[in-house]
């Protein structure tokens, strides 16, 4: 089989070593397996967090032309530290027929070891946010002081010594004449060409784009009310949602100096209102949960959503193989209605996986197989433990060997080279104190799969449960 491999680490605080030791356990792994490694792709401080990393948006684009049939990573924070992220990226490599695999993490398609990779998707996720809420506090005390909290200032604006906003008095202007045309009623074009034809550039120095349009004409610092936290949502919502105030949002009124007028302002907010309810003529976007997991069982062709509109002017939903109106191996396609489908997936998932009944016996299975992982860690460990006396013991000697005269190049220069493989193993040792390698009880794995049975409730929610416990869905004529 056809692989690639991906490895990350985040920060300064990790090294490349971190990726280097990534590397070196995903190839003996696949040596294992018989393996044959396509490409690897590696970002070096690039967070999990979200997915805007180069080298995995490459691995993405890669898999999708059918390059290799299984992404292989070092563990499941390697892969992301979101939820929304990795199941939305799983279902992406999904329908290119890739999937992943763990080096030291052993899940498999049964419902207890997709139980499993929510548990450790979720435990991943928990040791981002907490880190993230410790940093956040140093932030909200610098925001309740309006102080600037790191990043690029906006357009218009410097940070003082004293991490107060200050105005740049060479870009000030371009702030109030991108205010004055759109209070006067002109649209983004006219006021990019504008900007352009006068030479004029955003704080990073580059062209002016309709979103960094929309951010300035929004942002209420600049009329003196300094905000922090300001817009919710993640990547659940557009890029540009700034209706979506958080409730944890900090404004301090007065907080900065003003650039533009309330009067302005005022003006600005209410002609983006009207003309947003003028054009808001959107077509309402039809969900389907089962994509990438519904497969014809004539040809194996994978199905796709669609419509359908009678010539009385109905408008069906349904699913159909993608060699609908075509030939292969005697196939000519197969559709079936989106709703019964739904249900009917909906239903299956209810009695046979999600029964209440069923409780102590996923959570067993679940914790059996975390529980094998965490010891597999714990050996490890010692492992290791056990290399850091062995060299400490030969540093030991080497200097004992140096006290007495023998100082040569070649002592040296091994002295040398075990203190650099004590510090890599040092390292190692480092990660399993983290709070990375939290074992979660049997209650909070019990609340785990009771959020579930509440979830199969919705067909709305059928997305993140299909994604969790189906590989895939084969429809036949038999059952039309």
């Amino acid at each position: 089989m056809k692989v690639a491999i991906y490895a990350r680490y985040s920060s300064n605080n990790q090294r490349e070593e971190s990726i280097t030791a990534q590397l070196r356990a995903a190839k003996a792994y696949c040596y294992n397996k018989g393996y044959s490694i396509i490409n690897e792709y590696c970002d070096e401080t690039f967070s999990g967090t979200n997915d805007h990393r180069p080298a995995f948006q490459k691995l993405i684009k890669d898999a999708k032309s059918c390059m290799f049939s299984a992404v292989i990573f070092h563990k499941i924070d390697r892969n992301a530290r979101n939820e929304y992220d990795y199941y939305y990226n799983k279902a992406q490599l999904q329908k290119y027929g890739v999937h992943y695999e763990y080096v030291t993490q052993n899940i498999d398609s049964s419902p207890e070891g997709q139980m499993m990779e929510t548990v450790m998707v979720g435990m991943a996720a928990y040791y981002s946010r907490n880190l993230a809420k410790e940093a956040l506090k140093g932030q909200r005390e610098n925001a309740y002081k309006a102080r600037h909290n790191g990043g690029t200032p906006p357009l218009g604006y410097d940070v003082g010594p004293d991490l107060k906003y200050i105005v740049n008095e060479k870009e000030a202007p371009i702030v109030r004449l991108i205010f004055k045309l759109r209070a006067a009623g002109f649209g983004y074009n006219h006021i990019l060409t504008e900007l352009n034809q006068n030479g004029y550039r955003t704080k990073r120095g580059i062209h002016f784009g309709k979103n960094s349009l929309y951010d300035i004409l929004r942002n209420k610092k600049y009329i003196g009310i300094y905000t922090f936290g300001r817009v919710s949502g993640g990547k659940l919502h557009t890029r540009n949602n700034h209706m979506n105030d958080s409730s944890d949002m900090i404004e301090i009124p007065n907080g900065m100096p003003a650039i533009i007028s309330q009067e302005i302002w005022n003006k600005v907010q209410t002609r983006m209102l009207t003309d947003k309810h003028a054009t808001a003529k959107f077509k309402a976007k039809i969900p389907y949960y089962l994509t990438g997991k519904v497969f014809c069982a004539k040809c194996g062709s994978r199905m796709t959503g669609g419509t359908f509109i009678s010539t009385k002017g109905t408008k069906y939903s349904y699913y159909r193989c993608c060699n609908n109106n075509k030939t292969m191996n005697g196939c000519k396609g197969i559709r079936i209605k989106k709703e019964w489908l739904e249900t009917a997936t909906l239903n299956y998932i209810n009695i046979q996986l999600l029964n209440p009944k069923l409780i102590p016996l996923l959570t067993t299975e679940v914790q059996k197989r975390i529980n094998i992982i965490s010891s597999g860690d714990n050996r490890e460990k010692k492992l290791l433990e056990q290399q850091r006396n062995e060299i400490t013991g030969k540093i030991n000697n080497l200097l004992d060997l140096a006290e007495d005269g023998q100082t040569g190049d070649i002592i040296r220069e091994r002295i040398l080279a075990n203190k650099t493989r004590l510090n890599n193993i040092d390292m190692q040792i480092n990660k399993f104190k983290s709070s990375d390698n939290f074992v979660p009880t049997k209650k909070q794995i019990i609340n785990l799969v009771r959020s579930f049975i509440e979830k199969g409730k919705k067909v709305s929610q059928l997305r993140e449960i299909i994604d969790t416990f189906l590989e895939s869905i084969i429809v036949s004529k038999k059952i039309l």
